[in-house]
């Protein structure tokens, strides 16, 4: 039987602690046979010697089958033998205790580093040689070791965590020699930092400063990011550099200081001068589209350097920076049209599509839809959002909007959207007086009254001068306040 892989953690690991996380086949007739399995694994693994703890979650699929996700942790800083003593105990009990019934899976944690069981006894003396290279050190907060795949799709993994920033080279050193002697030629492996979380590794966590033999999000075969390294350091022996990415052929620096961005590009450049070398520093910080292979080049965020100069004024908190995507981040409304007058007047050119000033957004989901962030509460928001041709038409709109709290417009070729807020349905002739002469046609409109809830909220859009109402979806119901609000809009504006 093959022993399964480690599946992502989500429990915090400390240095000086052995984890394993366990899926096992198990023949059980219990009802609840992965909640059972779990309890039976937390019962005999815990009588192990070494062991400290044990803790686990189980899925009962089926009736009388399931499976149980075991945790076991043993006692700190084992020796070599120790550990693989205890590796081959688990796996054992894991063979031994398999059948139809309960399905398991698993990985080991040893000081903090985690790496998965695999199918013999041999394969994982391979990875106890690995991991027992690294473990020990106290520079090291803990890492991840996977074995290739017995398929040849997968390389491999060696990531370590270092305690200290100071030692994100060292680390990057300790981890590239240990890769060499393991044999995994195309390993893939990382050194990395995170002011975040000083003292756990999370799986989730995106570190403050990374070092790794490839690029994350791309099928580019690994490489040497020797010369990026020596960039890396030359630019933090001259500045604050807070975050970084170094991966062969490509270096993403942000610095403490906007001031300091330019100096430490060129810094960069002249060490690692066939690399991509893309900084930022202060309130402004550029990402990379995620899942695309065709990651942008340094010269393709050209333009949205130029726009972020121009939105980097007093009461701007952060700039967010694609290479089509200027994202401003205002709280003030005043200082919203203002930084977006200054933009629009700035003339955005191509690549960038997208302009948005206003406060910060929360939409967990990733749509920033205009009606759900601006309408959610009531406080004293607004957001102007437009494409570069159109940008000056949501100022104009935006600028109307003052008077109607929390709101926003958008304006784009494809899409118009404008969500206003009035204190109640009395506003409503004052309301259409002011955005009537700015509202393009085919807007759609989304009105609330402030304090009655997302059940007073209007959907209509302007076709042809006339304001219609949405149809309702299926099993929604339009209730009083909102029918009311509705015909008051459509009577005013409608005539």
């Amino acid at each position: 039987m093959l022993w399964g892989r480690r599946r992502t953690r989500s429990a915090a690991l400390t240095a000086g602690t052995l984890t394993t996380v366990i899926l096992l086949t198990g023949c059980s007739a219990h009802l609840d046979a992965g909640t059972a399995g779990v309890e039976r694994a937390q019962r005999e693994l815990s009588a192990l010697d070494g062991v400290q703890s044990v803790n686990g979650s189980g899925a009962n699929n089926l009736p009388f089958a399931g499976e149980a996700i075991v945790t076991v942790t043993a006692d700190d800083d084992l020796s070599d033998a120790d550990l693989r003593r205890v590796t081959h105990e688990v796996g054992r009990w894991i063979h031994d205790t398999s059948g139809p019934g309960t399905t398991y899976r698993g990985s080991m944690e040893a000081d903090g580093f985690a790496f998965s069981l695999e199918g013999r006894a041999s394969e994982d003396d391979r990875l106890l040689a690995v991991v027992d290279r690294l473990r020990g050190d106290d520079r090291w907060l803990g890492g991840d070791v996977d074995a290739p795949s017995a398929s040849g799709t997968g390389g491999g993994r060696i990531a370590l965590t270092v305690r200290d920033a100071d030692d994100l080279v060292s680390g990057w050193e300790a981890v590239r020699r240990t890769a060499a002697s393991s044999g995994w030629h195309t390993a893939s492996t990382s050194a990395s930092w995170s002011s975040a979380q000083p003292d756990v590794i999370r799986s989730y966590d995106v570190p403050d400063l990374r070092i790794a033999n490839d690029v994350a999000g791309t099928d580019d075969t690994v490489g040497d990011p020797t010369p990026e390294i020596t960039a890396y350091e030359r630019v933090r022996a001259a500045h604050d550099v807070t975050r970084a990415s170094v991966t062969p052929g490509r270096l993403l620096l942000h610095l403490a200081d906007l001031d300091d961005v330019g100096d430490a590009t060129a810094i960069a450049r002249q060490a690692a001068p066939d690399a991509q070398v893309i900084v930022d520093g202060g309130i402004v910080t550029k990402d990379e589209p995620r899942g695309d292979d065709d990651l942008p080049d340094a010269d393709d965020y050209a333009e949205v350097d130029r726009l972020a100069a121009v939105a980097a004024r007093p009461g701007v908190t952060a700039v967010s920076l694609t290479p089509t995507v200027v994202d401003v981040t205002v709280d003030d409304p005043d200082g919203v049209l203002a930084t977006a007058t200054a933009l629009a007047a700035a003339a955005p050119a191509d690549p960038v599509t997208s302009i948005r000033v206003g406060p910060q957004t929360d939409a967990a989901d990733g749509n920033d839809d205009a009606a759900d962030r601006d309408a959610a509460d009531d406080t004293d928001r607004l957001s102007v959002n437009g494409s570069p041709a159109m940008l000056g038409a949501s100022i104009q709109v935006g600028t109307k909007l003052r008077g109607f709290l929390p709101a926003s417009s958008e304006q784009f070729d494809t899409n118009q959207s404008v969500a206003a807020t009035l204190s109640d349905a009395g506003q409503v002739p004052a309301f259409v007086e002011a955005v009537r002469p700015v509202l393009p046609d085919g807007t759609g409109l989304y009105v609330r009254l402030a304090d009655r809830g997302t059940d007073s909220t209007t959907e209509l859009t302007l076709r042809d001068g006339k304001l219609t109402a949405e149809p309702l979806r299926d099993g929604e119901e339009r209730g009083a306040v909102r029918t009311d609000l509705e015909r008051a809009l459509q009577d005013a504006w409608n005539g």
